[in-house]
Parts: structure tokens; C-alpha cells; sequence
């Protein structure tokens, strides 16, 4: 599996999670951690996006610590208006990088011509 199809999941993910379908399970259901979480973060694209592991520098510590600060949940998916708000920034975020990871591919096919 490439890294773009991995982060296409995670942004159906995120797409599932603000229509009511899934709540968020962290590491143990996000398509990027499944590959490079082994007890540490290696490989990521989003950390090679944001140059930090542990998806620091993404949207998704706002939305976690959110979810505990703000319902004591342990299940998170949508509660209010501000988790939407940080739900949709995480899906974007991931479509950012997405985007990012297409033009990468795209410069090194232009590169190889």
C-alpha cells in the first residue's frame, strides 16, 4: 500500500467520523499508525509532513485533548460544535497532506522523463 492510498483511508476516516459513522480509536484504527506505529513512530507521512512524530504539529492533540478536557469520553467522535471544528480540521489536514504527497510523485515521474 502507498502512502497516498494510507492517507486517502485516513481522510475517509476523518469523513466518516464528522458524518456520525465511527468515533476516533487513536493508534489502534488510524491507517497510518496500523503501518508505522510499531511503539514508535517511523515512516509516517505525517510526520514527514509536520517533521514531528506522535502527530505533533497536526490538528489531532487539539481534538484528543479536547475530548477529555471538555466530555470525559472515551469514546471520541462527535459531541459539539468544537469537536466538528476540530474533526474537519484533521480531515483537512490530512488532505493537505495528501495533496503535498501527489506533487512530490508528480515531480519525481517529471524527474525520471
Amino acid at each position: 500500500m502507498n502512502k497516498i492510498t494510507i492517507m486517502e483511508a485516513s481522510v475517509r476516516k476523518w469523513e466518516d467520523i464528522i458524518a456520525g459513522k465511527s468515533s476516533d480509536g487513536g493508534v489502534l484504527d488510524c491507517p497510518p499508525c496500523r503501518i508505522f506505529y510499531i511503539l514508535r513512530c517511523f515512516g509516517c507521512p505525517i510526520a514527514k509532513y509536520t517533521g514531528h512524530k506522535f502527530c505533533v504539529g497536526s490538528p489531532y492533540p487539539d481534538w484528543y485533548w479536547h475530548h477529555i478536557e471538555a466530555h470525559d469520553k472515551i469514546f471520541r467522535r462527535i459531541y459539539c460544535p468544537t469537536c466538528l471544528k476540530y474533526a474537519e480540521a484533521m480531515r483537512d489536514f490530512m488532505k493537505d497532506i495528501v495533496a503535498d504527497l501527489r506533487k512530490k510523485e508528480a515531480l519525481a515521474l517529471k524527474d525520471r522523463d
